[in-house]
């Protein structure tokens, strides 16, 4: 067969299944989830990397699991695939016990009394949804997406006190980054009512902002001192969500 020949071939084929899909759209959607979001790799980890003159590369973050809520939507222009997008926010809280003790061992002192925020992650994020009916009414989804994260770290209040005297409270203060990040997918979605759908999903969620971080009223570097941080924050997230499902065409 000629290369002429071939091209047009394939452009009948698209053109064909294109018009199909169009007229077989897909479960157009728009909802709201919530769940858990497990944080993995070292922003998960706690552990307390000492320096007499400091540590500006401490990979561990600290972060303890947290909730994850969210709104999304998507537009089925075939009868599987669809655009849409995400947005949704996550709390983290920190893990201040191996930081106590690591600043305690450090500074050789009787008590270390540690306090901290939260990490805080806004997401938006746009991409390729798929749908296909496996059981019944009950449905395989997955989701590919990319866009920009805002995440902020905590802030961390240090009080150092020995032998019954309080020898002062140093603070890293939260700093926050804008950076992309990706997430991608699957689950289930199950229609309760016509118009309504409940939905399981399971995705990992990736983005790598590189922190400037201040750090106040600091006397001297042994212990735990850094002054950025450039690791990924990664997670898996868990969700149920439900959504209003528009009317097919």
């Amino acid at each position: 067969m000629r290369p002429g020949k071939i091209v047009t071939t394939i452009l009948i084929v698209c053109i064909c299944i294109s018009l199909n899909g169009t007229a077989q759209k897909g479960p157009s959607f728009i909802g709201i989830t919530g769940g858990l979001s497990i944080p993995t790799g070292n922003w998960a980890k706690a552990n307390f990397v000492s320096s007499v003159s400091g540590f500006a590369s401490d990979p561990s973050g600290y972060a303890k699991h947290g909730g994850i809520g969210g709104v999304e939507g998507a537009y089925f222009f075939s009868k599987h695939f669809g655009i849409g997008a995400l947005a949704n926010y996550a709390m983290y809280k920190t893990n201040i016990d191996p930081l106590s003790e690591g600043y305690q061992d450090s500074f050789d002192v009787d008590q270390v009394t540690t306090t901290a925020g939260t990490y805080r992650v806004w997401n938006f994020m746009p991409g390729l949804y798929f749908s296909i009916p496996v059981w019944k009414k009950l449905a395989l989804t997955a989701r590919g997406l990319a866009g920009i994260s805002h995440a902020t770290t905590p802030s961390i209040s240090v009080d150092v006190e020995d032998g019954g005297i309080d020898d002062g409270t140093f603070e890293q203060k939260e700093a926050s980054k804008t950076a992309f990040a990706f997430d991608f997918g699957a689950g289930f979605s199950y229609p309760v009512l016509k118009c309504f759908a409940i939905s399981l999903k399971a995705d990992y969620f990736n983005t790598k902002p590189n922190f400037a971080i201040e750090n106040t009223q600091r006397q001297n570097s042994a212990g735990r001192l850094i002054d950025s941080y450039n690791q990924p924050l990664s997670a898996f997230n868990f969700t149920l969500g439900v959504a209003y499902l528009f009317s097919k065409k």
